[in-house]
């Protein structure tokens, strides 16, 4: 059976001495892996104007998945960020998400929880997944309520969608190495996602 992204991320993790950047990665899976590179989904990602080119491709679903899993570590505090493999204990059991899929869930999800102000924390994120299973996989041990369907949407290049949320909203941020927010991004999701909407939609006219 094919080696999957996540497992080739793992190889070439465990194979170095130190953390990687997600273009390091990359370029090592090219390598290594090629069965994972100049796909069929990635050859119809470009004609569609979904990526820039085949490294793009691949880089793509690299970076979403390393800041998504909980199989790996990621180092913010340098550019580019650094990936180093997360303890066997730490590792997330649940199942991958499956970033060859051309379309995905952008959601935004009450937590049931608050800042020390009084302010409704909810949380954005995206997935490939049901958005029920991605519900019950992160209500975990350490969750001490389910969690909520406030938004979703899908969409075409949904993680471009999710990180220009995670920027623009940067300011609503409770901690920038987790995808959680103060209530106050919600007067703003509809709009954000609305001109994603549009810009996809949109054609280039010659």
């Amino acid at each position: 059976m094919p080696v999957s992204l996540s497992e080739a991320i793992r190889t070439v993790l465990s194979g170095s001495t130190q953390p990687l950047s997600p273009g390091q990665i990359r370029d090592q899976i090219k390598t290594l892996f090629p069965h994972l590179y100049q796909t069929e989904a990635h050859r119809v990602g470009i004609e569609k104007g979904n990526y820039q080119s085949f490294d793009h491709a691949l880089l793509n679903p690299i970076y979403a998945l390393v800041t998504r899993s909980s199989d790996f570590l990621v180092d913010r505090t340098v550019k580019p960020m650094l990936i180093s493999l997360a303890s066997e204990e730490a590792a997330d059991e649940a199942p991958e998400e499956n970033y060859e899929s051309e379309q995905g869930l952008v959601y935004v999800l009450g937590t049931g929880l608050f800042t020390s102000s009084g302010m409704k924390i909810v949380k954005i994120g995206h997935t490939t997944q049901p958005l029920l299973s991605r519900i019950a996989q992160l209500y975990t041990t350490g969750t001490p309520f389910q969690f909520e369907e406030l938004h979703t949407w899908r969409t075409r290049n949904y993680t471009e969608l999710e990180q220009a949320m995670h920027r623009l909203f940067a300011p609503f941020r409770i901690n920038r190495a987790r995808e959680f927010f103060t209530e106050e991004v919600l007067l703003h999701v509809t709009a954000v996602a609305a001109i994603h909407a549009s810009i996809q939609s949109a054609r280039v006219v010659a």
